[in-house]
């Protein structure tokens, strides 16, 4: 798997357990959000730390 394959997979299960959602809702909620994705991996921001950005796009 490539490293943004697994930083992805790394965000999903992050953002799965906040939610408490399914793995694949979990993966539309990150999908939905190409522009936090792509900024956070050009900044190199670890999963956390984007799915921290992610959640509190959604929880808005």
């Amino acid at each position: 798997m490539s490293e943004y394959t697994v930083w992805e997979e790394a965000i999903i299960e992050l953002v799965a357990e906040a939610l408490d959602a399914s793995r694949s809702d979990a993966a539309g909620v990150v999908e939905a959000q190409p522009f936090y994705m792509q900024q956070s991996w050009g900044k190199g921001m670890d999963a956390k730390e984007t799915a921290e950005k992610i959640l509190a796009e959604v929880r808005q």
